[in-house]
């Protein structure tokens, strides 16, 4: 974290500089508003606090603060006006221009540090609100036993990246995975080691997906799986190494041993298809759960694709 200082009078600049470095912080000086700009400019991820005169050549302060406050940012600036111009239509002209305190000259420097001090209070909890907004939104689209994305969020992928598929015409493949006799083994093991199960189950689909594939939990024991850029044969080679990766290593869980397996129902959407965005997700997520309903039909454990047809 760095203090940007911008004062065009060389000795309140020294001033500033041996207060606040006193007290351990980062100082950058500059002599102009302009010369403050361009230091921002590069700087800006790293400023977290500028105290800035308001009289000065080439830019003064009050520009300087618009220009600042109207840079797309990824934290809060806290900007305090430091002025000989003391009137209080001054102090407003410059809250208004974005300041968020005002300081008149001369100054007493524990004063100053005092308001420096609010700012610092006040970017800490800007920072730990962005903290919690940022986990709320992964809670948002998370599902809270598999860390995998929830069903409103997968879908929300799906629609997603039907659209780029569109855009890009390319053919995306949907599947949907679901758990063999998963009621029986939750009957006879218990739903934890049932959820167990599942927490394994999406780690190693998710590991054998590309970085740019989705997964998510679409219900209780069910997957849906996005898969781009991808045609039939090979959507249904991509499914055939998932079921591989759940039925071929048996499941260590609490002193059991377990061999789980799943069936898996397979479609593409073809950027060629003429089908409202609606339907087309409808329709698309249907043919996969019909396809995966004929896998449970033939005996389980296998893969079966089905054609979207329009």
């Amino acid at each position: 974290m760095k203090f940007l200082v911008v004062e065009d009078d060389a000795i309140s600049r020294l001033i500033l500089k041996k207060t606040l470095e006193k007290q351990g912080y980062k100082i950058i000086l500059a002599e102009n508003g302009k010369k403050g700009w361009e230091i921002f400019q590069k700087e800006k991820e790293n400023i977290y606090l500028i105290i800035v005169d308001w009289i000065m050549p080439e830019m003064d302060g009050l520009k300087l603060c618009k220009k600042i406050r109207a840079s797309n940012l990824n934290h809060y600036v806290y900007i305090i006006f430091l002025s000989a111009k003391g009137e209080k239509k001054d102090i407003i002209t410059g809250l208004e221009a974005g300041a968020d305190d005002y300081l008149t000259k001369p100054f007493e420097p524990l004063e100053l540090l005092s308001r420096i001090k609010v700012g610092l209070r006040i970017i800490a909890l800007e920072q730990r609100l962005k903290e919690i907004n940022q986990k709320l939104q992964f809670l948002a689209i998370t599902d809270g036993l598999t860390g995998i994305l929830n069903r409103r969020a997968i879908l929300e992928r799906l629609k997603e990246e039907i659209h780029r598929a569109k855009r890009e015409n390319y053919t995306l493949a949907i599947i949907m995975a679901d758990i063999d006799h998963f009621k029986k083994i939750n009957d006879k093991y218990g739903h934890l080691i049932g959820d167990k199960i599942l927490i394994e189950i999406a780690k190693r689909l998710k590991s054998h997906l590309r970085p740019y594939d989705h997964l998510g939990r679409y219900g209780g024991e069910e997957f849906l799986i996005i898969i781009s850029k991808i045609d039939k044969e090979k959507a249904i080679k991509a499914s055939e190494r998932l079921r591989k990766c759940i039925c071929e290593n048996v499941f260590k869980i609490d002193n059991q041993r377990l061999n789980i397996s799943i069936s898996l129902g397979v479609t593409c959407i073809k950027s060629s298809l003429d089908i409202k965005m609606e339907n087309l997700i409808e329709k698309s997520i249907k043919t996969a759960d019909n396809a995966l309903y004929k896998a449970k039909e033939k005996g389980r454990n296998c893969v079966v694709y089905e054609e979207l047809i329009q």
